[in-house]
């Protein structure tokens, strides 16, 4: 099996957190066309897909607070809610890769995981490596989860790439928003993090601040201490956070150029 590359574009990047059920068409038009080029110029690997929900799953997710679990008919009620605002973001972005000739499918995590305290314990795969084999990209995003203790709950992008990255030979995750690095100065972001380490994230994780936006994944500094757990147990792997914003920064990444915040084991 080829290396393989995760990337996400995040829900601030690809809708206006801060306006109900907005996609930003424009951006992931650049997104798309960026991504085609970048499968030709990288024929050697293989890339899963992933995005966020944004404005549209996380207020949702916020008002039935599903990701702490089900305990009332109103909650499996939010839960399907959930379940459709991520599934038409989805289509949307689905579509605007569909548009650029990108051969790609979506791989709806609600049908192939399941969970146990919101932490994932079994995926079904196999399609999905089928369709690397076929040379088709595989999108997958943050959605609801059936789970053995909580009933049901929601899984992060971030969630399921620490999945994926057990189960693939993943050399490199790619998380992408809006912001162009990681602050240690929260609100204020005059001070960006160019790295972080298993040795200096300690030092580093009280300065690290949460979303502005809604988001009920835990926002940025869980994304962080997830994304440093995986890193102990894989110390070969290399976690960029970085705006995509601006065209060709997955592309500088890709070719070791020193873009956004890098996470790595030394």
């Amino acid at each position: 099996m080829k290396n393989v590359i995760l990337i996400k574009f995040g829900g601030s990047l690809i809708t206006d957190k801060n306006k109900p059920f907005t996609a930003k068409p424009e951006i992931l038009n650049q997104l798309a066309k960026e991504f085609k080029q970048i499968k030709m110029d990288f024929p050697e690997i293989d890339f899963i897909l992933g995005h966020g929900s944004g404005s549209f799953g996380h207020n949702v997710a916020k008002k039935y607070q599903t990701r702490s679990g089900i305990n009332s008919s109103d909650d499996w009620k939010g839960f399907v809610e959930v379940w459709a605002a991520a599934r038409l973001l989805n289509t949307i972005v689905l579509e605007a890769f569909l548009k650029n000739n990108i051969n790609c499918i979506s791989f709806p995590p609600s049908s192939i995981f399941k969970s146990s305290d919101g932490h994932a314990v079994h995926a079904y795969l196999e399609p999905l490596i089928a369709a690397l084999n076929a040379g088709i990209t595989p999108i997958l995003y943050g959605d609801v989860i059936f789970d053995d203790f909580r009933g049901g709950t929601i899984l992060s992008t971030e969630d399921i790439f620490f999945y994926l990255t057990k189960h693939f030979n993943v050399k490199q995750i790619l998380l992408s928003g809006i912001e162009p690095a990681i602050y240690s100065d929260f609100p204020n972001n005059n001070n960006p993090i160019q790295k972080i380490t298993v040795e200096n994230f300690s030092s580093l994780e009280q300065k690290i601040g949460q979303s502005a936006s809604p988001d009920v994944t835990g926002g940025m500094i869980e994304k962080v201490r997830l994304m440093m757990d995986l890193i102990k147990t894989h110390p070969h792997l290399k976690i960029n956070i970085f705006s995509a914003s601006e065209p060709g920064n997955i592309k500088k990444i890709l070719g070791n150029e020193a873009v956004g915040t890098t996470l790595l084991r030394e």
